[in-house]
């Protein structure tokens, strides 16, 4: 009589390493017309299920496995013994495949998330440069970071039904951000550039950060912290590097040629991926099947903590990427070079890593919304006190290494939120997870059409005057929205505090 085996790697009486490798054995040793078994692996059940055995042929009868098949099998689980009778299972939190998926996710990163981040240097190039070729464009506003957390949204909702196909989905994101990078060196309108450049190279990396995310959580389990922590470092350094290479390549090239000359070291930091991003788990155990979460999104948005910090989230990202898309052409405003401009954004990147190292830790502790109320205020009085009153290079080098700081942790924070709400439930946490992404996404997005518009309300440049004349609305809209999102956090505990010291 066929049993199914089901693993639940959430109870606390065994390591979930030693329940897994006993099940495999067990597995393993039966034979072939064996049905298959389910197992549940933490939070990477939220991508796919997993089932352990071969698969029936068609009329439900059971097939042979071919040496080459079950060669193939083994290979991404780590290896068979066959005096045993069992698999072995590559080591959890070290050994060669798991950090070399790190270096793998690490490059991943720094391409996929890194590159967006000089697109305020495409768009300065391409809008107020030299000879513009697209003078004050509101479409070419919409070249942002944003695009990506919004596709994400949409997308993760659609690839778990091919998760087991993870070779195919690295294959077909690496070709389309390439193609887009192809197409947009051949753009003669903003929508096309903002369509190929943004768009279809966002939907190409998602597809390559879906794997990561679906293998992540089988190859490090007490260690997470410190491989996510260098795995986020690429994006990091994709935003301190490519804000300097791309200005280089733009003045040198022009923008066309610019495209085409990154294609190549951007391919050879992902052609890894194709081998190094594979689970520790059999391809084949991996069922292809949309996830049925237990909550939706609109049944999250009804739960009062979460509508809470979703719109401390939302004020907060509607002027989050300010710096990031107007710092460059504060300094062009401000008669600096090209060397110059590329360097302050640089500078809100590189100090952005240490905001974001140091409030993360700092978030673990439980001090997280005291965190993101304190980051959220700084920011906001950093905004209208130090950037407003700028006037020199030397000045908009301090503002941007302090607004760095000060918001770079804001969006850590998040996450101890995620887990403190979900608790175990992993399927809650993503679906909180995802709904945050989407919501930040489209706040983020509307950084540049605002930006825009707000700057033509005083177009001119007056160096005496305050934010130089022309950007006096924008820093203060920056200032306002950060401000309301920072009070709004710390409101509830200044409640509580205001409670217990009136009922002293």
């Amino acid at each position: 009589m066929e049993t199914a085996l089901q693993i639940d790697l959430s109870k606390p009486e065994a390591p979930a390493e030693q329940v897994l490798d006993s099940a495999l054995g067990e597995v393993a040793a039966q034979p072939c017309s064996t049905e298959r078994k389910n197992l549940t692996r933490g939070r990477s059940d939220t991508t796919h299920q997993a089932h352990l055995g071969p698969k029936s042929s068609h009329g439900g009868r059971p097939r042979s496995v071919s040496a080459r098949e079950h060669s193939n099998e083994v290979s991404e689980l780590g290896h068979f013994d066959e005096t045993a009778n069992s698999y072995s299972l590559q080591p959890v939190d070290e050994g060669f495949g798991a950090w070399s998926y790190v270096a793998s996710a690490f490059a991943m990163f720094l391409v996929v998330w890194g590159f967006p981040q000089s697109f305020p240097i495409f768009q300065t190039y391409l809008s107020t440069g030299e000879s513009p070729q697209y003078p004050n464009s509101v479409v070419l506003a919409l070249l942002a970071p944003g695009l990506q957390d919004i596709e994400e949204g949409i997308m993760f909702q659609i690839l778990p039904k091919a998760a087991r196909y993870r070779q195919t989905l690295v294959l077909i994101g690496i070709t389309t951000m390439m193609v887009s990078l192809i197409l947009a060196s051949l753009a003669t309108e903003a929508w096309q550039i903002v369509l190929t450049q943004g768009i279809l190279y966002g939907i190409g990396g998602i597809f390559l950060n879906f794997v990561h995310v679906s293998i992540f959580s089988e190859w490090f389990d007490k260690r997470k912290g410190q491989a996510m922590g260098l795995i986020w470092l690429g994006y990091r350094a994709g935003g301190l590097g490519f804000p300097l290479i791309c200005q280089w390549l733009l003045d040198k090239h022009g923008f066309q040629q610019t495209l085409r000359v990154l294609i190549a070291p951007m391919l050879a930091l992902l052609l890894p991926c194709v081998v190094l991003f594979r689970g520790r788990y059999p391809a084949a155990s991996v069922i292809s099947k949309p996830t049925q979460p237990t909550i939706s999104k609109i049944d999250a948005m009804r739960t009062p903590s979460v509508l809470f910090y979703l719109v401390v989230s939302v004020l907060f990202g509607l002027v989050t990427n300010v710096p990031m898309m107007f710092i460059t052409k504060f300094a062009a405003d401000l008669g600096l070079d090209a060397s110059d401009r590329a360097l302050t954004l640089s500078l809100v990147f590189a100090s952005n890593m240490l905001g974001t190292y140091a409030l993360g830790r700092l978030s673990d502790k439980g001090f997280h919304q005291w965190l993101m109320g304190a980051s959220a205020i700084s920011a906001s009085l950093i905004h209208i006190l130090l950037w407003g009153f700028v006037k020199t290079k030397f000045g908009l080098l301090a503002y941007a290494i302090c607004i760095g700081v000060t918001s770079g942790g804001f969006r850590n924070c998040q996450f101890s939120f995620y887990s403190e709400v979900s608790g175990s439930n992993s399927e809650l946490f993503t679906t909180i997870h995802s709904l945050f992404s989407f919501f930040d996404g489209i706040s983020i997005l509307s950084v540049g059409p605002v930006g825009t518009a707000l700057l033509k309300l005083s177009s001119e440049v007056n160096v005496q005057a305050y934010a130089i004349g022309k950007y006096k609305f924008l820093i203060t809209y920056a200032g306002a929205m950060t401000m309301a999102s920072g009070l709004l956090a710390l409101a509830p505990l200044l409640l509580r505090f205001i409670k217990r010291f009136w009922y002293k």
